[in-house]
């Protein structure tokens, strides 16, 4: 083998062979693997070979020239194979023993034999192009039982322009297809073609079609397009990065750039000198504005590349020098420097040092810098990746981040529409007071979801130690969820590389997925102990509880923050305002869609699902959202 692939790695863009005799170009034998956009061909045996109980994905690959095989899959292995192309080889792809993956939108021409499935394997076929395959499209043998398609589950796959047969079915198994382009002269075996039992696709909700478009049904949470995965990002190696929405918009607007090789290096720290250049690229001089006091650098050289910048910088107000007169143009830019630095530069104000009690590590923040932290944090400027809690003030800033927080500020301007992202931060709300002053005495009062949030403990439906002012995590969402509605699959499984079966809650993410209640990021990743928004829980309920409402139009103008329901989201949002699932806490005017959602805050919109399917008596609250009939 070339390559061996172990649980959680990624192999990107990579050429891949192994012409030796026998010889295999990558090994799959455990855990969740990603390989995507490489090349692999030329093999003596076998492009990529899965065997154990892998679960990889294959993502955007093209196979070669390989001997035996471009894939073979074997034992329980399982997975997902996506739109790659199989070419040149023997078998385009082989499945044996009782593999079961998921292949989808694959292009599998030019071999002798498409698709060889054996023994008791039971893949599932989806969109797939089997065509001009030398002898045979789809061989099945032994007791294989291939998915190609149900009644309310067109397969959507060709078999075309194969040398003797489209499909040849030497099985003990009758085979049923729907929706799949098939010659019927030219199959071989027991077929039986079923009809589809689908509505009309112009009368019917797109949800009922097992597609998930924005109206009259949005996209399932966490993904704004319905590809799993953005393969249109200009940046090679910024597909899957967290900081993606934010890189990819800065590139469309040419405030950043990347490298001649395609890159965008996202994890790269940022200079001094590199910071003052993106700023001011990004915040040109307007007229009058940089009539301060020019000071020179001692370390600025009149030849070095970002002397102007730099200069342009001081003048605006961006960023200083250190009491030496020197400029460290070099030195790496610190997290604290960069938020200091759009905050004065960008005449913010000043916040309030109480603000940063949101950050774990606020003894950190340097005193000069406390009071544009807490402003930025104010506006929903500030952006930390992984953890919300962790500010990381001395660290040195990466490309990525800068990036991430030069857009919330031009968010902040209104250069920018916002994106929906994890790991802005949003600033700390006044929490519901556990007493009132009555007569001079201490009062007890309850929180004020408590109505939703004890009967769902009552109930078991919540098994957390957490109060309601805590904010739920995607795997508390996704458990909640499961135990709440009982939902029935909805599409087919996928593989996270971050939930292992040892997870707490990998059955209940599992299931939440195929019910369509959650999805995962463009890296095949979860991110189960990540804080939900508020808008993804919202979206999540609309979708999982395929729920509809007509008459939408205004419905939005309702919400003060109108302007930050992305556009994908506008009507799940309003069927989720008309059907009474929002609760705003502690302004009924202000729907902050991307805030992170608390304990309290989702046991209210889950309980007015619950009331929706008539599971739980209706409760008032002067904080759900009610429309005027």
């Amino acid at each position: 083998m070339t390559l061996q692939l172990d649980d959680g790695a990624q192999l990107r863009s990579v050429t891949v062979t192994n012409p030796q005799p026998q010889g295999i170009g990558v090994w799959l034998e455990q855990g969740s693997a990603l390989v995507t956009r490489c090349q692999v061909k030329n093999c003596g045996r076998d492009g990529v070979f899965v065997t154990s109980d892998a679960l990889p994905v294959l993502l955007a690959n093209e196979f070669s020239g390989n001997q035996a095989s471009g894939l073979f899959m074997v034992r329980r292995s399982k997975g997902e194979v996506r739109q790659n192309r199989f070419a040149r080889t023997g078998y385009g792809i082989a499945i044996s023993d009782q593999s079961a993956p998921l292949l989808i939108d694959n292009e599998i021409v030019d071999n002798k034999v498409g698709v060889v499935l054996s023994r008791s394997v039971k893949p599932v076929l989806r969109q797939n192009q089997v065509l001009r395959n030398q002898t045979t499209g789809l061989w099945i043998q032994d007791t294989a039982q291939p998915d190609v398609g149900q009644s309310q589950d067109l397969g959507g796959n060709e078999f075309r322009d194969n040398g003797q047969w489209d499909v040849r079915n030497e099985g003990r198994q009758t085979l049923t297809t729907a929706g799949n382009h098939i010659n019927p002269n030219r199959v071989q075996g027991a077929i039986r073609y079923v009809a589809s039992e689908l509505p009309d696709p112009v009368a019917v909700p797109a949800l009922l079609l097992g597609r998930v478009k924005p109206e009259p049904l949005p996209p399932t949470p966490d993904s704004p397009a319905p590809p799993p995965l953005n393969l249109n990002s200009r940046y090679q190696d910024v597909m899957g990065h967290w900081a993606a929405p934010f890189i990819d918009a800065m590139a469309e607007a040419e405030l950043i750039k990347g490298f001649i090789d395609g890159s965008f290096r996202p994890d790269a720290l940022v200079t001094r000198a590199e910071f003052a250049a993106l700023a001011m690229a990004t915040f040109p001089a307007s007229d009058g504005s940089s009539s301060r006091r020019f000071k020179p650098f001692q370390d600025v050289a009149s030849g070095f590349w970002a002397r102007g910048v730099i200069y342009q910088a001081q003048a605006q107000g961006f960023i200083a020098g250190f009491p030496d007169n020197t400029f460290r143009p070099n030195d790496p830019m610190t997290r604290a420097q960069a938020i200091v630095a759009l905050i004065n530069g960008l005449t913010l104000g000043e916040g309030q040092a109480a603000e940063i009690g949101v950050y774990d590590d606020r003894v950190q923040v340097p005193p000069y810098a406390v009071e544009e932290v807490a402003m930025a944090t104010r506006r929903g400027i500030v952006v930390n990746y992984p953890d919300l809690a962790e500010l990381r003030p001395m660290q040195p800033i990466s490309r990525s981040e800068t990036t991430a927080l030069v857009y919330q500020c031009l968010v902040t301007l209104g250069r920018m529409p916002p994106v929906t992202s994890p790991f802005i931060v949003q600033p700390a709300r006044t929490a519901v007071s556990n007493s009132v002053a009555a007569s001079g005495n201490t009062v007890a009062t309850q929180h004020w979801a408590d109505d939703f949030w004890q009967p769902l403990l009552a109930q078991n439906l919540l098994e957390m130690s957490h109060g309601p002012e805590a904010p739920m995590t995607r795997a508390q969402f996704a458990s909640l969820v499961v135990r709440a509605f009982d939902p029935k699959p909805q599409r087919y499984p996928v593989a996270f590389r971050d939930v292992p079966s040892s997870h707490w809650a990998a059955e209940a993410i599992h299931m939440a997925y195929r019910a369509r209640f959650l999805s995962g990021f463009p890296d095949y990743t979860f991110a189960p102990e990540q804080p939900i928004l508020k808008i993804q829980v919202l979206l999540a309920l609309v979708s999982g509880l395929r729920l509809t409402a007509k008459n939408k139009a205004g419905v939005l103008t309702r919400y003060q923050d109108q302007s930050q329901v992305p556009r994908y989201a506008a009507g799940a949002i309003a069927t989720a305002t008309q059907l009474g699932l929002v609760f705003n806490y502690p302004d009924l005017n202000q729907l902050t869609p991307s805030q992170v959602a608390t304990c309290g805050e989702v046991a209210a919109m889950v309980y007015q699902g619950l009331v929706l399917r008539k599971r739980m008596p209706p409760v008032a609250s002067p904080y759900r959202v009610v429309l005027s009939t």
